[in-house]
């Protein structure tokens, strides 16, 4: 049997043990995931499951594109955006801590990147389980995940391919697809219409890597042209069908991802300083008091604004993303406390998250109320 199908089995046994665990405790399966690879990835010859992991990866960062078609960032709130910019200072603020920490420019802003963006797919599973997806905080708290993704996947364009220059071929090839979708849109959406979810399943999954590899030829970030490719889905209203089509393929994918990712880590912990521990907790903390403070300048009483500032703590996908960037560049730093924020803050962020009336009454004296809360409080 080839090599490769034994070490998908045992990685598959693993994550899904891990994931039944977490599962029946309400937790997101993303930090065992890490975990797993961590306490197993040298025994597990994680090298022979490419190119699962980097498809995972690209559909991961395709599925971010699908939730930026036009109608949705037109639906994003002025609340979301005067939020936003408050949350966005956590970015020169993460900046200046990497440079404290001994970091060059390059490394302090993947630093600042890995501080400042929250994982949008933990919180919006969070809220939607949770039954909040009415709350007002939800808004706002969902348009600043927004918001977030956006300013990394520039960073990620700037700092991921060749510079200034990659990020220019970027923006000239974003403008080409923008183009061909806006004159040939009609078209591809009629034929669409007619083609078995199959083919449809194969021409995307065609589209995505394609467009990754044309960026990369071009010397631009591999994960901006996945991106590009699901937000012109969308824009094509494609979102729907690609989503369910792709879905069960992603997870699998981002979770051998996560797996991969965990395992490389495994050097990178042996060198665990109490300075990388101090700079994980203090990325955690920098945001709790910009996010109260954003959640305040969009209108949000103060129990509401402590409910936001604690929805933004989970970390996930593109803190990875970046952590792998950053320790394939000669950043380990960023890398450990890439893993570090991922590890820490899933767990206690839906702590956080699923507790935060109770702990919002307690920090603001209120009386403990007879019975038990509701989870849409």
């Amino acid at each position: 049997m080839h090599p490769s199908v034994e070490a998908f089995a045992l990685a598959a046994g693993l994550l899904a043990f891990g994931a039944a665990l977490v599962h029946r405790f309400g937790f997101p399966p993303l930090p065992i995931y890490l975990l797993t690879g961590l306490l197993m990835g040298k025994a597990l010859p994680v090298q022979d499951l490419e190119p699962l992991p980097s498809l995972g990866l690209l559909l991961l960062l395709f599925s971010v594109g699908l939730e930026f078609g036009p109608d949705r960032l037109r639906g994003l709130s002025g609340k979301a955006v005067q939020a936003g910019i408050y949350d966005a200072l956590a970015l020169p603020l993460g900046f200046l801590l990497g440079l404290f920490f001994g970091l060059d420019l390059r490394g302090a802003a993947l630093l600042a990147g890995t501080i400042y963006v929250s994982s949008s797919a933990v919180i919006v599973k969070l809220i939607i389980d949770l039954r909040r997806a009415a709350n007002p905080e939800s808004e706002v708290v969902l348009g600043v995940s927004v918001l977030e993704d956006l300013v990394v996947l520039v960073l990620l364009a700037l700092l991921g391919g060749q510079g200034l220059q990659g990020f220019l071929l970027s923006l000239l090839l974003a403008g080409l697809y923008l183009g061909l979708a806006r004159f040939l849109g009609p078209l591809l959406v009629r034929f669409m219409e007619g083609l078995s979810d199959e083919l449809v399943l194969l021409l995307g999954a065609a589209f995505t890597t394609g467009t990754a590899l044309l960026f990369q030829v071009a010397g631009a970030s591999v994960g901006l042209g996945a991106f590009l490719a699901g937000s012109l889905a969308a824009s094509l209203g494609l979102r729907e069908r690609f989503e369910r089509l792709f879905g069960p393929v992603r997870d699998l994918g981002v979770a051998l991802f996560f797996l991969v990712v965990g395992a490389s880590a495994r050097d990178l912990f042996q060198g665990l300083t109490p300075a990388v521990a101090a700079l994980a907790l203090l990325g955690l903390l920098l945001k709790l008091p910009l996010n109260y403070l954003g959640g305040s300048r969009a209108g949000l009483s103060r129990k509401r604004r402590l409910y936001s500032a604690f929805y933004l703590v989970p970390r996930g996908e593109f803190n990875l993303v970046l952590g792998a960037l950053a320790q394939a560049q000669g950043y380990p730093l960023v890398a450990q406390v890439a893993v570090l924020l991922v590890l820490v803050s899933i767990p206690l962020g839906a702590l956080l998250i699923r507790f935060a009336p109770e702990l919002a009454r307690a920090l603001m004296g209120e009386p403990r109320r007879p019975g038990r809360f509701p989870r849409s409080a």
